[in-house]
């Protein structure tokens, strides 16, 4: 419950500032549209683009960074619990060995 609600807090807050952001580049292009040319206005919507395909590729590059350092730390843990196994596995094999032995001190 407490992840869901962290998500949907993300998600409102990321839908939030995009409409913002969406809306403020738009009354910037409107309000410039009687005072600049064609090719100011080819070189602002260029740049209103470039801006937003830079802020969605850090977006996806935090997200999947996330992902994945996820993803290793499971593998990571994985890989230390097989180890504390095999561990385990070789000391009750030694453990087998000792028990089944008769190494008697001889006085």
């Amino acid at each position: 419950m407490k992840n869901t609600v962290k998500k949907l807090i993300q998600s409102v807050i990321i839908s939030v500032v995009t409409l913002f952001a969406g809306c403020i580049i738009t009354c910037v292009s409107f309000n410039l549209f009687d005072n600049l040319t064609s090719n100011q206005m080819k070189v602002l919507f260029a740049f209103d683009v470039i801006c937003l395909a830079a802020t969605g590729a850090f977006t996806l590059f935090i997200y999947d960074r996330k992902k994945l350092l996820k993803k290793r730390k499971k593998k990571l843990e994985r890989l230390h619990y097989q180890r504390i196994l095999k561990r385990e596995q070789e000391f009750s094999q030694i453990e087998q060995i000792i028990d089944h032995s008769d190494f008697a001190a001889s006085a």
